[in-house]
């Protein structure tokens, strides 16, 4: 089988923008005839369609944010007639007000399968290929999109979802399976499951190749999953939002995966990144806020959609070795604007947390965050983690430990934090995404 899909894959960059601004305009013209949101947001703006031509004009447009799809519920920014839509997906959060999804026949027949086609071959997904799928179905896009992927490609899934992690250990080995879609929690999870009940990853599975997303994962622990996998085994990283028609976004190469960069599927979706407080677009290597336009979706179309997801394009965007040249990489999902903390007035992302812990020499593969307010005292954060075994029974690096990521945090961040180590196991493992942070405010009235 090629290692390109279809033609797009490998498509000149002349020949892409072409593509990109004919399908802005038509994207532009149909929202503003066809959904009131736009109409009204473009005349609000003083913007006719006929201003924006490439896509260097999308900046004179304003952003669409989830608040606004949860205004429009349920039907609000759906671009075509209700009896047209073929099938729904949505995603909630803590309003409890979901954003509703919709996808045409041709968006989920024939434009979704096209994407996790690509997807998946760049992925080194093969046909015949036997998929162990653990991503979810219902609602969420991650388990109806990886089954498009392999229907696509040719490959054999097997639906069986997050979860039932003894089972999963079993069935890597006795059927043989060459790939695997999952949760980086997840994974990890299973390998660790995996040895503790008899059964080597290394030599009892047949892995070659993933499809690793849902949430941002750490490069230690990439490199931590590989050398307990098959020689052979590589950690590929997919990224999509439910709101953008699923995990159809971006993917990592052959040569990108190990510098955890993704291409972007450009001539689908137009991505920029912009500075979160100010909204204007960054360079190349700077990091910021991911921001998507659909150029294809006929059932949803998003013009400017914040993503809240925190990347940067590379520094070096184009030009890739795997023939992808058109299509730009970004770098890995580091976090999300949303997740930042307020501690005793200073901002704090989880990712930098995670850097520090992954710097740390002798700290295992549990982590959480736990954060208290204490009757009249300040906010108090304290950093839970993992040991290795041999560093559980020496009272001295465990206290070089704690000193190191106590002095990592405080360097980082600007503040003291409580550092506690725990036995090799013994912090919780999830069968999806993980839960790094417990915020024990938010019982408390908010914060």
């Amino acid at each position: 089988m090629s290692d390109f899909f279809n033609e797009f894959d490998t498509i000149p960059s002349q020949k892409l923008r072409e593509i990109q601004n004919e399908r802005l305009r038509a994207l532009v013209d149909r929202c503003y005839r066809e959904v009131p949101y736009y109409q009204d947001l473009f005349d609000k703006n003083g913007i006719k369609p006929k201003h924006i031509q490439t896509t260097e004009d999308l900046t004179i447009l304003p952003f669409t944010e989830k608040k606004d799809l949860r205004v429009l519920y349920p039907y609000g920014l759906l671009g075509v007639p209700l009896d047209r839509i073929h099938r729904f997906a949505a995603s909630s959060g803590t309003t409890g007000v979901p954003t509703l999804v919709g996808f045409t026949r041709r968006d989920w027949m024939e434009t979704l399968r096209e994407q996790m086609g690509r997807i998946f071959t760049g992925m080194g997904f093969r046909r015949n290929d036997l998929i162990y799928q653990c991503a979810g179905y219902g609602l969420f896009m991650g388990g109806p999109g990886m089954d498009a992927g392999a229907e696509a490609i040719g490959a054999i899934i097997f639906p069986a979802g997050p979860g039932r992690t003894l089972a999963a250990i079993q069935y890597l080995k006795d059927l043989g399976f060459q790939a695997i879609s999952t949760t980086p929690s997840f994974v990890s999870y299973l390998v660790d499951v995996a040895q503790k009940n008899g059964i080597n990853p290394k030599k009892d599975w047949k892995l070659r190749t993933s499809h690793i997303g849902g949430e941002p994962a750490a490069p230690a622990l990439r490199r931590r999953v590989e050398t307990l996998m098959p020689e052979e085994f590589e950690w590929h990283e997919g990224y999509g939002i439910t709101e953008l028609g699923g995990p159809t976004v971006g993917h990592s190469c052959q040569f990108s995966r190990e510098s955890c960069e993704l291409h972007i599927l450009a001539d689908h979706y137009f991505v920029e990144v912009i500075d979160p407080a100010t909204g204007k677009r960054l360079e190349p290597g700077q990091e910021g806020e991911l921001v998507v336009t659909t150029l294809t979706r006929e059932a949803t179309p998003l013009i400017r959609w914040r993503t809240r997801d925190l990347s940067a394009l590379s520094e070096n965007p184009f030009g890739c070795p795997c023939g992808r040249a058109a299509h730009p990489r970004i770098q890995r999902i580091t976090g999300r604007t949303d997740d930042v903390l307020k501690v005793r007035s200073t901002l704090v992302f989880p990712s930098q947390i995670e850097e520090i812990l992954n710097s740390t020499p002798g700290i295992g593969d549990g982590w959480q965050i736990v954060i208290d307010r204490p009757r009249e005292s300040l906010d108090k954060l304290t950093v839970h983690t993992e040991v290795q075994p041999d560093i559980w029974q020496d009272m001295s690096q465990k206290k070089a430990i704690e000193e190191k990521i106590g002095q990592g945090v405080y360097g980082r961040l600007g503040m003291n934090v409580e550092v506690v180590l725990h036995p090799p196991g013994s912090l919780p493992r999830y069968e999806g995404k993980a839960k790094r942070v417990l915020d024990h405010r938010e019982f408390e009235g908010g914060h």
